[in-house]
């Protein structure tokens, strides 16, 4: 599949979870391999926005694939009706087309129900490229008739390459797949070079804006990256504040009373971390820390662990630092 699309071209990805695994399952017979619908939106161009919509309770067991391509995994308690996670993909879908914040000119909603087909006609209205992935024993002609293009993902599993059987050794890719799914389980995390950049300058932004919350500092947060010259998307800034948490680089004020949740709280950054590079060295740290604890039979790459923190690998002196890195953390 190849697609003369241009070179700024920016994509926002929406998956109906529960249309799409139904579908799979019953259909075809088999679990979903998210990477085909995934490679399948990253032909159109850049994807700056990821999100799935579910009851994510009933899920607990299938979210590690999604996290690690980068998803943000929307909550729409079930309570709320049948149908609310496709009206809450309707909803986010018009309010970033209609606001403009989020520039995106291809939309690619997985699903092959037909409630989507109104927001189809209103997104190609708003001068959007519509694209539809669904099963297509499920996929409803409504929706794509709509779409200006829609691919079965029957189509897309038969395209994908097959293997001989024959062992082989794995490309960095695959392991920097199998490295993010290790740590899917406790932090949001995708292979992304604008992952440090977004560090950095959370430094800075979290320096001027002293006595916040955490919740406030990260919704601020997002919208100041993605207004950057060189803007950093909302997934990404969301992504590095999570492994922040997670790496243990924050300090929370006392409770103001019991029942105050630890977001809501003042922050500062935990003892040690006076620049911008410690903070980024910090969360490296952690991050590596928790993916030997999550393969504890299995020797780390240093070159693969660069291109998850980093994106790449391509720099020797980056993979000696990782490698550094792990020697430091490794038991004695």
């Amino acid at each position: 599949m190849t697609h003369q699309e241009p070179t700024h071209a920016l994509v926002a990805l929406f998956i109906d979870y529960e249309n799409i695994v139904r579908s799979v399952n019953e259909h075809l017979g088999s679990s979903i391999n998210w990477r085909i619908i995934y490679d399948a939106a990253q032909t159109y161009g850049r994807i700056i926005v990821r999100r799935a919509y579910a009851d994510w309770s009933n899920y607990t067991h299938a979210q590690q694939d999604l996290l690690a391509l980068g998803f943000d995994l929307v909550h729409v308690a079930s309570y709320h009706g049948k149908n609310a996670a496709d009206i809450r993909l309707v909803i986010d879908a018009v309010d970033l087309a209609a606001r403009g914040e989020t520039p995106f000119t291809h939309a690619i909603i997985a699903s092959g129900d037909s409630d989507f087909t109104d927001l189809a006609h209103y997104l190609r209205l708003r001068g959007k490229t519509v694209v539809g992935i669904g099963v297509r024993a499920t996929s409803a002609l409504l929706l794509i008739s709509a779409c200006d293009t829609f691919h079965y993902y029957d189509d897309l599993l038969e395209k994908k390459p097959a293997t001989n059987g024959l062992s082989h050794r794995p490309e960095k890719k695959d392991g920097v797949e199998a490295y993010l799914n290790a740590i899917a389980h406790k932090v949001r995390m995708s292979a992304h070079p604008d992952r440090p950049k977004a560090i950095l300058l959370f430094y800075k932004f979290a320096c001027q804006h002293p006595n916040t919350s955490l919740i406030d500092l990260s919704q601020a947060f997002k919208t100041f990256a993605k207004e950057q010259q060189s803007p950093i998307s909302p997934t990404i800034a969301n992504e590095v504040i999570h492994q922040l948490f997670h790496t243990y680089c924050f300090e929370f004020a006392p409770p103001e009373d019991e029942d105050q949740p630890l977001w809501s709280r003042t922050v500062s950054f935990a003892a040690g971390i006076e620049s911008a590079s410690d903070l980024l060295r910090k969360c490296d740290r952690g991050l590596l820390e928790l993916l030997t604890k999550s393969m504890p039979n299995t020797p780390i790459d240093p070159s693969i662990a660069a291109q998850m923190l980093y994106g790449t690998a391509d720099n020797p002196r980056l993979v000696e630092y990782v490698s550094n890195l792990l020697a430091e953390i490794a038991p004695s």
